[in-house]
């Protein structure tokens, strides 16, 4: 029996409530998911507002990933994926010394094509600073073309303006979106620095509330991360992404940061709720009739010793701000399949780790 993505997402479908992932938005992410192959590590872009009801869906491409189907190769947008992909395994190749993962976005807020067209977003490795000129280089190479002269310098400006210590953490292509730009994630960055390092790449703020908003999120996160999109201008529109190093069971700022957005009409009540029942387990045992066949494998190899489950966890929230315009909260839910040690589970001692989902923030 072949498995898709949608077998793993069965698993997890009971813990995914209505208020937050429609029936309609959940039926656009199984269409999707019954023509992808299972990656282990997956991601549902959840949008907070009271009459948002879009969900997008994210995996991770690993080097144990399986193969795609031929089909997709038709499309440009996948052919420039292969040849990334292909560049891992190339020691020389800036993709095998910078790129720690591939992460593969898909806009559901359209009728879905035989072929689905991603976004390519490349997760860079820790410790790794990017000159202007690798970046330029990598863009050229997702967008399939070389960049003009004005988006080159709007690269390096970007570059080369970040804070001490900054340092890029993806640079992604939306190839399913008519804009021709790139967009750069920047990791530790403080969150007093943002403003000053925006005002240096130009970005500018009439309504001068940014430094405001930086300093209430500050008070509930471990760390901010910022987005930009760059192309022959730079976008004013940003992304503020927030991770907490624990999970809602054992950190109370989620709920004092889902109150804060639910008190400034970001968030409903609703879908508050709908967050917090979200992260846990899933256990092979709790769900036998759909559990998918080919993991049957890995029980037989590993006896009972160990335990296929799959982890639910937040991921992160991101808040969407544009010069003179409303905010969005957005919402990351991860779920991830694993091996985990079965005296652990049986103990009840069994942790899940953040280090296998907050590796995307797109």
């Amino acid at each position: 029996m072949n498995c898709t993505m949608d077998d793993y997402l069965k698993v997890v479908i009971p813990h995914l409530k209505p208020e937050l992932v429609t029936p309609d938005a959940l039926s656009h992410i199984r269409t999707l998911a019954q023509i992808l192959p299972p990656f282990a590590t997956a991601l549902f872009e959840c949008r907070l507002g009271s009459d948002q009801s879009r969900v997008d869906f994210q995996v991770n491409f690993s080097y144990l990933s399986p193969s795609l189907p031929e089909t997709f190769l038709t499309h440009s947008a996948w052919q420039v994926f292969q040849e990334i992909n292909q560049e891992r395994t190339e020691l020389k190749s800036y993709v095998y010394q910078r790129v720690k993962d591939i992460w593969l976005e898909f806009d559901l807020d359209k009728h879905l094509s035989e072929v689905p067209v991603p976004c390519i977003f490349l997760a860079i490795n820790e410790q790794t600073v990017c000159n202007s000129q690798e970046v330029i280089e990598i863009a050229s190479k997702l967008l399939q073309h070389p960049v003009s002269s004005s988006f080159e310098s709007n690269l390096r400006l970007i570059i080369d303006c970040l804070p001490v210590r900054a340092e890029i953490s993806h640079i992604g292509a939306m190839l399913s979106r008519s804009a021709q730009a790139v967009r750069i994630n920047i990791r530790k960055i403080d969150p007093e620095q943002v403003l000053d390092y925006l005002m240096q790449i130009g970005w500018t703020d009439s309504s001068n509330t940014l430094q405001l908003l930086l300093s209430d999120l500050s008070k509930f996160v471990d760390y901010v991360r910022l987005t930009c999109d760059v192309g022959d201008t730079i976008s004013p529109q940003i992304g503020l992404e927030c991770f907490l190093q624990k999970q809602p069971k054992n950190e109370l700022r989620w709920q004092l940061f889902l109150d804060y957005l639910v008190e400034k009409g970001l968030c409903t009540p609703a879908k508050q709720n709908a967050l917090l029942a979200w992260p846990g387990l899933s256990q092979k045992a709790s769900q036998p009739d759909i559990w998918p066949h080919n993991l049957n494998s890995g029980d037989m190899l590993l006896g009972s010793r160990a335990f296929s489950i799959f982890g639910r966890t937040l991921n992160h929230l991101k808040i969407v701000y544009k010069p003179d315009s409303l905010l969005e909260a957005k919402a990351y839910l991860a779920f991830f399949h694993d091996w985990f040690d079965a005296d652990l589970l049986n103990r009840g001692n069994l942790q899940i780790s953040k280090d296998y989902s907050e590796q995307l923030v797109c």
